[in-house]
C-alpha cells in the first residue's frame, strides 16, 4: 500500500500546485496524502477539492515552525480544523510577515542592478511566501542564475554572508505554543524529522522528546538515519505514541530529489492516522 504523509506545495516552499501533486498520486496510485506546508492552511481548501476529485483521501496538516534555544525546528500537526479562523489568521500573519522580508531582498536585488520588477518575483509566489528557491527560479528566468542549480545555489544569494541576505524580523512561536495552536485546533502533535534536531542540538532533542507533549514522532524522513529511527520506534513503543513518516516532496525545490511516495513506510503509518482521513473513499 502506498501512502505518503508529508509534503509540500506552492504555498509555501514547494514548486508543485496542489493539483500537480495529485496527479502525480493518482498516477502511483496513492491510497492516501498530507499536504503539510510550512506555517499555513491556507492551500487545504484547494486539497480537500481535489482530494475529492481525485478520489484521494488526505489528512489536513501543517507544518509548524517553532523557536526554541535560538534554533528553528518542525513540528506537524495532523488532524487540524483548517478552517479554523485562528489557524487562519496565524497562516495570513506569517505570509504578511514573509512578504515583507521578500520585499527587502527584492529591494537589495534591485539596488544591485537585477532590474526585475516586484510583481514578477510575488507572482511566482502562487498563494504562498517567497522561500529562497522562489526567488531564485525568477532569477533563473533572466539569466542570473541555472534553474537546475537553484538549491545549490541558495547560500551564494541568500546565506548570511551573501549579498541578499535578509533576517526574519520576526520570532516563530516557541514549542508549548506551537503545541497550543495544534491541539486547540483539533490536531495531533508530531515531530517533523527529528534526525535534524538532533545533529544540530542533541540537549534540545531530548528534552523534547520527554516534554510530554508530543503525540508523535517523525521516523520514516530521508535526514532520519537507522540509528535515530531505531531510537525513535522503542521511544514511541515505550511513550504510547504514534509513528509516521513522508517523502518531505518539495517538487524541484528539494536537495535530495524526493519524489512523492518515495520512502519506505510500513502500513502502520496509514492506519495510525486512518482517523484523521477526511474525504474517505
Amino acid at each position: 500500500m502506498n501512502f505518503d504523509f508529508h509534503m509540500h506545495s506552492v504555498y509555501s516552499d514547494g514548486s508543485s500546485t496542489v493539483e500537480e501533486i495529485f496527479k502525480i498520486a493518482r498516477g502511483i496510485d496513492l491510497k492516501a496524502i498530507a499536504v503539510t506546508d510550512h506555517d499555513t492552511v491556507l492551500g487545504l481548501e484547494d486539497v480537500d477539492k481535489f482530494s475529492r476529485e481525485y478520489r484521494i483521501p488526505f489528512v489536513p496538516g501543517i507544518e509548524f515552525t517553532a523557536f526554541e534555544d535560538e534554533m528553528k525546528f518542525h513540528v506537524l500537526g495532523y488532524g487540524i480544523d483548517f478552517t479554523s479562523q485562528e489557524l487562519i489568521d496565524y497562516s495570513k500573519d506569517i505570509l504578511d510577515k514573509l512578504n515583507r522580508k521578500s520585499r527587502e531582498q527584492i529591494e537589495l536585488m534591485q539596488e544591485n542592478g537585477i532590474e526585475i520588477p516586484e510583481e514578477e518575483f510575488f507572482a511566482e509566489g502562487q498563494g504562498g511566501p517567497l522561500y529562497r528557491a522562489k526567488l531564485l527560479k525568477v532569477l533563473s528566468r533572466h539569466g542570473y542564475v541555472v534553474e537546475e542549480e537553484i538549491m545549490n545555489s541558495l547560500n551564494r544569494f541568500f546565506g548570511k554572508d551573501a549579498p541578499y541576505y535578509v533576517e526574519d524580523g520576526f520570532k516563530y512561536p516557541d514549542f508549548s505554543h506551537v503545541v497550543r495552536l495544534i491541539k486547540e485546533n483539533g490536531g495531533v502533535v508530531v515531530l517533523a524529522h527529528p534526525g535534524k534536531i538532533k545533529k544540530k542540538n542533541e540537549k534540545l532533542y531530548y528534552e523534547i522528546l520527554n516534554s510530554g507533549l508530543l503525540d508523535g514522532v517523525e521516523v520514516y524522513h530521508i535526514a532520519n538515519n537507522i540509528n535515530v529511527r531505531e531510537e525513535l520506534i522503542e521511544f514511541a513503543d515505550k511513550k504510547d505514541i504514534m509513528i509516521t513518516g513522508g517523502s518531505d516532496y518539495h517538487g524541484k525545490y528539494n536537495k535530495h530529489k524526493m519524489e512523492i511516495g518515495g520512502i519506505d513506510i510500513p502500513v502502520e503509518v496509514y492506519y495510525n492516522l486512518a482517523p484523521y482521513f477526511k474525504n474517505k473513499i
